[in-house]
């Protein structure tokens, strides 16, 4: 599996959810935002990292879902449990925090959890592959809720959100 290629602004892609959750260590102060985008022509989706409510730097790249469950399909296939490390390809960015982060999001999103029996070992859930479902789900939740989201920030302005989900 080859590097995710970098994309700074997402391009082509419409915010679906901001979502927060936990980080993997207990000790760990703050939560992690991510967001599920998906993209305005091939419907693909990707999620990124936005927040670290505590320190902890990260890398805010778009990683396609594709990879993720490509990923996840090779971890499951050893039957074995694995470190957050097994993440760290799919990231371009070389933030030290990257995979871990990424690795609660995954518990998040139930596609991982944490091995019941050894601390800091992960094993990949046996619905995984199900995700995209659950990620088509969202956006038809969201077109019936709002079919278009506007921005706090900038509300005089058209964003480009609007502009790609027009």
């Amino acid at each position: 599996m080859q590097p995710q290629p970098r994309i700074h602004d997402k391009v082509g892609y419409c915010l679906v959810e901001t979502l927060i959750c936990n980080k993997l260590s207990e000790r760990a102060e703050g939560k992690l935002h991510y967001q599920i985008w998906q993209h305005q022509e091939d419907r693909s989706f990707g999620i990124s990292l936005c927040k670290n409510e505590s320190s902890g730097g990260f890398s805010a790249e778009l990683i396609q879902v594709t990879d993720i469950l490509q990923c996840l399909a090779n971890l499951k296939a050893t039957e074995k449990p694995f470190h957050a490390t097994a993440f760290k390809p799919l990231f371009s960015g070389k933030s030290a925090n990257n995979h871990c982060f990424l690795a609660a999001v995954f518990v998040d999103q139930k596609l991982v959890q944490p091995h019941p029996m050894t601390e800091r070992l992960l094993e990949v859930d046996i619905h995984f592959e199900l995700w995209v479902n659950q990620l088509e789900s969202l956006v038809s939740m969201d077109k019936e809720i709002t079919p278009t989201k506007t921005s706090k920030k900038r509300p005089e302005k058209e964003t480009e959100h609007e502009v790609h989900q027009a």
